[in-house]
């Protein structure tokens, strides 16, 4: 057994184990029950590269150690390698928590926002979930420039899913986008092009930030469908 998954044995919480799988009931992975700032501060401790990959190239069992290799990709490595470690890990992701936990932890890689948005752009082309929501999540973390509107608009309105981790992630997006960027993204509402889902929630989460006045949030409601 790893040094690593040892450690996460070391701090289960058997209240927290229960709290977590209702919350994370999509995964398939059996869960130890470790909080997950614990997980970051284990990961933290692996200093030496042989440690580190040696974990990354062992076999997984519970759903923490998936979550631990993810942050581990965030830490070690340049970039070339970061992103070939996450092409072999992300269709290893069964569950939101870790795509999304993992996806907001790859701050390095936005430095080349270029590169990042070509790599998000073959992620979104899946016939996985969790890759597609991964690029997803990534946008929303790390291109909320307005330069990029047009081009997330066309991506949340050209992609039609039954999925349903799929569509949360696009009405989380544009939901996030409506606050970054209300008068670039109030037309994609206003178009009532977008599947109900997809359109219904993103009114809803927008509704729910503190950072959209009273009045666009009324007029944000008479485009629910």
């Amino acid at each position: 057994m790893h040094r690593i998954t040892k450690e996460l044995l070391s701090k289960q919480d058997i209240d927290y184990k229960k709290f977590n799988g209702k919350i994370v009931s999509d995964t398939n992975y059996e869960m130890i029950g470790v909080r997950v700032p614990e997980i970051r501060n284990i990961v933290k401790t692996v200093v030496s590269r042989e440690d580190s990959y040696s974990f990354l190239k062992a076999e997984h069992f519970y759903y923490e150690e998936y979550l631990a290799h993810g942050l581990l990709i965030s830490k070690i490595g340049d970039k070339e390698e970061t992103y070939a470690l996450l092409d072999d890990f992300l269709p290893k992701i069964d569950n939101w928590a870790i795509c999304d936990t993992v996806a907001m932890s790859i701050k390095k890689l936005a430095k080349d926002k270029k590169t990042l948005y070509e790599h998000i752009l073959i992620w979104l082309k899946s016939d996985r979930v969790y890759t597609v929501r991964f690029g997803i999540v990534c946008l929303l973390a790390y291109f909320t420039e307005k330069e990029y509107s047009d081009k997330i608009i066309a991506i949340i309105s050209e992609m039609q899913t039954d999925e349903y981790y799929i569509n949360m992630a696009l009405a989380w997006l544009l939901s996030v986008m409506l606050v970054k960027n209300y008068d670039d993204y109030i037309k994609l509402i206003e178009s009532k092009t977008l599947p109900k889902f997809v359109q219904n929630k993103a009114i809803d989460k927008s509704r729910d930030s503190f950072r959209i006045g009273e009045e666009k949030k009324q007029y944000l409601k008479t485009f629910k469908i």
